[in-house]
C-alpha cells in the first residue's frame, strides 16, 4: 500500500476526538505544577526510561496514577465506537 494511501486511510477525526478528550481528561485531573513536571520528566526522558533516575520513573508513575484511566474510557468509548460505525460505511 503506497504510503499516502495509508496516512489518508486514518480516521483523523477519530485521532482528533481523542486527543481532545485525553487532553481534557489531563487538564480536570493534574494540577498545573503536576502537568508542568510531566512534561519535564518526558522531555528529559526523550522517550526513553532509561534516560530517568529511579526517582524520576517512581514519580512519573504517581502522577499518571492519578489519572482515571477507566473513567477516561468510559468517556472516549462512545467516540470511538461512533467513529467506527461512521468508517465502515
Amino acid at each position: 500500500m503506497p504510503r499516502l494511501s495509508r496516512i489518508r486511510a486514518v480516521p483523523w477525526l477519530l485521532v482528533f476526538e481523542v486527543a481532545r478528550g485525553v487532553h481534557s481528561h489531563v487538564m480536570d485531573t493534574l494540577t498545573p505544577r503536576e502537568r508542568r513536571r510531566v512534561s519535564e520528566i518526558l522531555r528529559k526522558s526523550r522517550g526513553r526510561p532509561g534516560n530517568l533516575t529511579k526517582a524520576e520513573r517512581e514519580e512519573l508513575r504517581q502522577l499518571a496514577g492519578k489519572l482515571d484511566a477507566r473513567g477516561l474510557a468510559r468517556d472516549l468509548a462512545p467516540r470511538v465506537v461512533a467513529g467506527r460505525r461512521r468508517r465502515r460505511r
